[in-house]
């Protein structure tokens, strides 16, 4: 079979363009879901019936699927060190070309131990360390070549994933690996896989603590991979969702979305909702996936296909797993099924088919950190509240109710010229690096708004802000609340000493009760840094606190105050507006995260059009932009029409 000349790729292959999957030279959105057999679940590979996997496949594509990820139990084919199984080889490649013969790419997850809570180990293991034994790499890196060289001539394949959650078939070891030896981990697979199966593309999935955890294996150490898989259930966060029907539920999973795509392509392998009724599940996935392919995402995949009918391992212990699937057990489909299907109809052939999103011009900039052993941005009492990382997805809600289009930005920073607002919230400490890139960024005319989030960690600095720590105080009270804009803020403090600031050369904004500057704003160079002294975004994290007072109104004022609009935006905050491109089209991506209808009013482009939306309801607006294209002299005209 001839490669692809471009990168190698087999014919009828996907390869990235621009960051964006391709196939045919056409661009690819995956949708699909994640399967075993319900009858043989995690024993189908021992218990092989071709019958109904094809039967299972078919069903798959006339609903609309182009994509199934299964899973390759290393037991199974591997059944002794060094010794693969030759009937269980030839059943995968019987696998692919059963998904091949109904038009399904496969999405093969390697290494698979870890399912549903539960290890299914080789025996022969025995323990031993995945990342640090030499004599396990070498087995790892074998198997994959293994597996990729079996399915090389298939031309179905989507992407391999390196294995699914193997940072917890032993979360002690992986907790020790630091980035280096995340990014070591990666490049020996990943250069297995493609070696054996020159230009495919590889993955390795984790679920959201590759975000908010403290383990290494993250996005941001990623460089090996040519996608990061994501995964989030709303009842598995350390941000407290109210249910699977609040708002914050169904915003998480686009959260996860934006800051994985901040270093690499994101491919979301598992959505779906569990500890819920069949009506909350169908309108928990509209949303959300709608949301998650807004946010950028190049691919989705629901778990799971079907409930399963089987009652031993991993659903005798985990009888739960047994009833989240798309279909029951009988096969008749859930309302969430009707909800993925018109989803799929849209990203794939119908209104939403080709469009990505457009560059943000505000940013959310977080502080250095490298995770794993070298974890000490997270040492202490941060570690375990989680409160960096709430006020990460918090910052992301605020941007998203005020309806700026936003982005988490890498390893570099904020781009002067690009990012017109750069928001830094609740930071507990701030590198040296770190610093001067927000103060080469302002200097430069960018537009920084940071929130404290520690008396001695903050950068709270006379050099860039123009205010220094006077002194700390315990009265909480005397700076509790704050007004600004027309809009009047409680302020909640963590136990502990209380940062009271004084101006330097700022000009003061706001005042707590008490007379302490609260909100600043100080001109440095050709920008402007602003300086709230109050850990805004990691305090609103608790239960229904979002809910209690307009907090998104700040950013909105600031962005307002520099000429920063967005394209699109209703009266609501909870619903969602995010304008997507596709060379001169735009399409509007409208959801309401709130779990009942809303009456509200959209506005782009001076127009205003009521709008009522059904809980968890999604709406389209299409239009096109004039042909003259966006420059540098008009940095907050995202839609290229400025006069």
């Amino acid at each position: 079979m001839a490669a692809d000349p471009v990168n190698g790729a087999a014919p009828g292959r996907v390869r990235l363009v621009d960051g964006v999957p391709h196939r045919d030279g056409r661009p690819f959105f995956s949708v699909g879901c994640n399967y075993h057999p319900s009858h043989t679940g995690c024993d189908y590979w021992r218990e092989w019936d071709p019958r109904a996997l094809d039967a299972d496949f078919r069903a798959m594509a006339a609903l609309g699927f182009n994509t199934v990820r299964f899973f390759v139990f290393w037991a199974d084919f591997e059944p002794e060190e060094g010794r693969y199984d030759p009937v269980m080889t030839e059943r995968l490649r019987e696998l692919a070309r059963l998904a091949h013969r109904h038009g399904l790419l496969c999405l093969p997850s390697l290494l698979t131990i870890w399912m549903n809570g539960q290890l299914f180990d080789p025996p022969w293991r025995r323990g031993r360390d995945l990342w640090h034994d030499a004599d396990m790499a070498e087995r790892q890196r074998a198997f994959v070549h293994h597996i990729a060289t079996s399915l090389r001539t298939e031309p179905n394949i989507f992407a391999y994933d390196l294995g699914d959650e193997v940072i917890h078939v032993d979360p002690a070891a992986s907790a020790t690996v630091d980035a280096a030896g995340a990014r070591a981990w990666w490049a020996l697979l990943a250069g297995a896989v493609r070696a054996a199966d020159p230009g495919t593309l590889v993955l390795q999935a984790n679920e959201g603590s590759a975000v908010f955890g403290r383990h290494a294996f993250r996005p941001e150490h990623a460089e090996p991979l040519d996608l990061v898989g994501l995964h989030g259930f709303p009842v598995w966060t350390p941000f407290e969702i109210e249910s699977v029907s609040a708002p914050k539920a169904t915003s998480y999973l686009p959260y996860l979305v934006r800051r994985g795509r901040a270093h690499a392509p994101v491919y979301v392998d598992e959505m779906g909702s569990y500890g819920c009724d069949e009506a909350t599940a169908a309108g928990y996935l509209r949303a959300a996936a709608h949301s998650a392919f807004a946010a950028g995402a190049v691919g989705t995949a629901v778990w799971c296909w079907q409930d399963f009918t089987t009652e031993r391992k991993p659903y005798a212990l985990r009888p739960g797993e047994r009833f989240v699937g798309l279909l029951d057990a009988a096969g008749r489909q859930k309302p969430a099924m009707a909800e993925y299907r018109a989803f799929a109809r849209r990203v794939t052939t119908g209104e939403l088919a080709g469009f990505r999103p457009l560059p943000a011009e505000v940013g959310i900039f977080l502080p250095e950190r490298t995770g794993g052993a070298e974890a000490g941005y997270l040492a202490g009492p941060e570690a375990a509240s989680g409160a960096g990382e709430t006020a990460a997805f918090v910052a992301d809600l605020l941007l998203q109710q005020a309806h700026l289009p936003h982005e988490f930005l890498g390893r570099t920073g904020p781009e002067p010229g690009r990012h017109a607002l750069v928001v830094c919230p609740s930071v507990r400490q701030l590198s040296l690096a770190d610093r001067q890139r927000l103060e080469r960024y302002v200097e430069a005319g960018g537009v920084l708004l940071y929130t404290t989030g520690d008396l001695l960690g903050g950068a709270g600095d006379e050099h860039l802000f123009g205010i220094r720590v006077k002194d700390f105080t315990r009265r909480s009270a005397d700076q509790d609340r704050l007004s600004w804009a027309g809009v009047d803020l409680p302020v909640e403090w963590p136990p502990g000493p209380v940062p009271v600031i004084d101006a330097a050369g700022a000009e003061i904004l706001a005042a707590y009760p008490g007379g302490a500057p609260a909100l600043t704003r100080h001109r440095r160079g050709r920008g402007t840094a602003y300086y709230l002294n109050a850990p805004l975004e990691e305090r609103l994290g608790a239960p229904y606190r979002l809910q209690e007072a307009p907090w998104h109104r700040l950013y909105a004022a600031i962005a307002e105050a520099h000429g920063i609009r967005p394209a699109l935006s209703a009266d609501d905050p909870w619903v969602e507006t995010t304008v997507l491109g596709r060379g001169r089209e735009r399409c509007g991506v409208v959801v309401n995260h709130a779990p009942l209808p809303v009456r509200t009013v959209l506005h782009r482009a001076g127009t205003a059009e009521p709008l009522t939306l059904e809980a968890k309801g999604v709406h389209l607006v299409r239009w096109r932009i004039a042909a003259q294209a966006r420059t540098p002299a008009a940095p907050h005209d995202p839609e290229g029409i400025a006069a």
